[in-house]
């Protein structure tokens, strides 16, 4: 195969039916039988076109040209039989007759280039002025204009340009053969055969058999039709046995490609679920760009699912993604479902043979172990021992949390974002970071640092100094020492370690950060008052009962559940005659009753998440386990409350720990 590549440009005249198939036909038969070293490319320049999957079989020259496709960097290749089927590598965003152009002049190294075509892109490749006179073979379908093909056939004569008309409809069988890279066989291999030598002289080998003496071809002329007989036995159970395994495999395929279009939807809804609940407009009027509404938390996660689908040959029009509890204001559940048409080959699509079908469903839930426990209210083991609240899933004195908050309002205005690093820290876990690095300048020794007193912060990033050093006296914070950029303690209030400083509580404990003290902005007006009245009444935070509401009713009086739930906190009849409450419509007593209601769970199980899922699903159940049930709705119910609270910086102990499952 010495000498420049040839080059051999395939297009329809019509929608394109076959045109692959006969192009790949004719590719294999214009590469000699033993010609296992030949390095034939067929290249699909059209717009849909799609890098097949490689097979275990093929010539060591497809397998070369496979490896320089991927060198090149331009072109996506697999070894398939005699041919490597290449299309343009989408990252590199060549035009075809760029392709084209690599094809043939870059490093590969081929000896032939079958170019696939569409209509319209037909003429691009012809006056792409490559410096190669390509050859053309047209696939037709009977009824096509036959005076506009001799009109082609007299101009490519004219320019020297060989030219052929394939149209007769390549089989089924043969169709899959040629896409493999083997020999069609039968009448197709035999047309294949008579064009290849005519587009492509002196490349294909001679397949003619070698002729036996006339007297013994007349004896085994007698055999003939037993012998056919048993060859078409064969050939059919191969058949059969190669649609079975085909099926299956496909199958398989579909069903693994829906369970990982449905992790990967569920993995985008996990990492992107606390976004709903970051406020949508900044202090300073401006829109948040970390806040995502709820449309686009669901076309984030539908768009991850189609990819993943994408990436295991599974193209968008096949793929169903829809979201069983969309009507949530904090969706948790996805399903994705996948119809196509299985060939006897195995390949998918929308028609390729025999209808087939796979369902996945995932889930967003909290991860093993959460609610087993809680963040501690009370500090101990430190110079502090009064109560705590959680900033950022940090802990710290009250009147602290509440400088913080008014300090972060006023940064996030100036474009600045405060981070913690560090607040309380116990003498133990002191003890811990000395054992790590025992140098003073940067870790005071146990028992003498001031983060002990719960008044201290670590703020960063390196990006705030700046603002901090400008700004933290209007809240009543210090830097602590000169060379700790981010180190800041409060002084605005009683002494760090002091009695006084114990006795530090209220409501500001609960951590106001937006609406008034210890209710997040999300509340209506209406339903503050009561909410404050029966946190204040039954110790409660009033956030949390807040972000109940939000989560059972979206604060609706009137909401009645399919289970028989009524009202603004959804009350059970038989709950609700059990606390008193008459009317469950009435959201007044209905905030009461519930107020008291998790007062008393909180009491029992002395845990945010265990309280809630009790109030979900029942004590008995939180009781049996010590841990949040693994019921769906108790898990999604959890988790939405908790990224509530955690978006309105209420949450103690920090954002829920999420993982995401496979349920079907």
């Amino acid at each position: 195969m010495e000498g420049a590549p040839r080059l051999l440009i395939c297009a329809p005249t019509g929608e394109g039916r076959g045109l692959a198939a006969a192009a790949a036909a004719v590719a294999v038969a214009a590469t000699p039988v033993d010609g296992q070293q030949s390095r034939t490319l067929l290249l699909d320049l059209r717009a849909d076109a799609r890098a097949p999957r490689g097979t275990v079989f093929a010539g060591a020259g497809a397998r070369e040209l496979e490896e320089r496709c991927r060198a090149s960097e331009a072109l996506r290749g697999v070894a398939r039989g005699r041919l490597c089927f290449a299309v343009p590598e989408p990252a590199a965003g060549l035009e075809a007759a760029e392709a084209l152009g690599e094809a043939l002049h870059g490093s590969l190294g081929v000896d032939l280039v079958v170019a696939v075509c569409d209509r319209a892109g037909f003429r691009t490749l012809l006056a792409a002025g490559i410096d190669h006179r390509p050859a053309v073979l047209v696939k037709a379908t009977r009824g096509d204009d036959r005076p506009l093909i001799a009109l082609l056939a007299a101009e490519l004569r004219e320019a020297g340009a060989p030219f052929k008309v394939w149209v007769p409809p390549i089989g089924a069988i043969g169709g899959r053969r040629a896409l493999g890279g083997l020999e069609p066989g039968g009448e197709s291999g035999r047309r294949a055969e008579r064009l290849a030598s005519v587009l492509v002289p002196g490349r294909a080998g001679s397949r003619e058999p070698h002729r036996q003496p006339g007297r013994l071809r007349a004896e085994r002329a007698q055999a003939l039709p037993a012998i056919l007989g048993i060859a078409i036995l064969i050939v059919a159970v191969g058949l059969i046995l190669a649609a079975i395994g085909g099926a299956a495999t496909a199958k398989g395929r579909l069903q693994r490609g829906a369970d990982l279009a449905a992790i990967s939807a569920a993995r985008s809804m996990r990492d992107d679920f606390s976004r709903l609940f970051v406020p949508a407009i900044l202090p300073n009027g401006a829109p948040n760009p970390a806040h995502l509404s709820h449309t686009q938390y669901l076309d984030r996660a539908r768009a991850v699912a189609v990819v993943a689908a994408e990436r295991n040959d599974l193209g968008p029009e096949l793929i169903d993604v829809d979201f069983p509890d969309s009507g949530s204001f904090a969706p948790l559940r996805v399903r994705v479902g996948i119809e196509a048409q299985i060939g006897l080959d195995g390949d998918t699509g929308a028609a390729a043979g025999a209808e087939a079908s796979a369902v996945a469903k995932a889930e967003v839930t909290l991860a093993a172990g959460s609610g087993s426990g809680g963040a501690p209210k009370v500090a101990s083991g430190g110079g502090y021992s009064g109560p705590l609240a959680y900033r950022q899933g940090k802990p710290m004195r009250p009147d602290v949390a509440a400088a913080f908050d008014r300090m972060a309002a006023a940064a996030q205005g100036a474009g600045v974002t405060l981070v913690i690093n560090s607040a309380f820290r116990s003498d133990a876990e002191q003890q811990r970071l000395w054992n790590a690095n025992p140098d003073p300048r940067w870790v005071a020794p146990p028992g003498t640092s001031l983060h002990r007193c719960g008044t201290e912060l670590d703020l960063g990033t390196s990006s705030a100094y700046g603002w901090l050093a400008a700004n933290a006296s209007r809240f009543g914070f210090v830097q602590r020492y000169s060379w700790e950029a981010w180190h800041y303690g409060y002084t605005a209030g009683p002494a760090p370690c002091s009695a006084a400083g114990d006795r530090v509580a209220g409501a500001e404990a609960d951590g106001g950060s937006g609406g008034g003290p210890g209710l997040p902005g999300f509340v209506p007006s209406r339903f503050r008052a009561p909410l404050l009245a029966a946190a204040a009444r039954h110790d409660v935070s009033a956030a949390l009962l807040a972000a109940q509401l939000m989560a059972e009713s979206n604060f609706n009086p009137n909401a009645i559940s399919p289970a028989g739930a009524q009202g603004i906190a959804q009350f059970m009849p038989a709950t609700a005659a059990a606390y008193g409450l008459r009317d469950p419509f009435d959201p007044v007593a209905a905030i009461d009753a519930q107020g008291r209601l998790m007062g008393e769970l909180l009491e029992q199980f002395g845990s945010v998440e265990l309280a809630l899922a009790a109030y979900n699903a029942g004590p008995g159940a939180v009781s049996a386990c010590d841990c949040v049930p693994p019921y769906p709705e108790t898990q999604a119910y959890v988790a939405r409350i908790l990224a509530l609270l955690d978006g309105a910086g209420d949450l103690l102990g920090g954002p829920p720990a999420l993982e995401v499952r496979l349920i079907a």
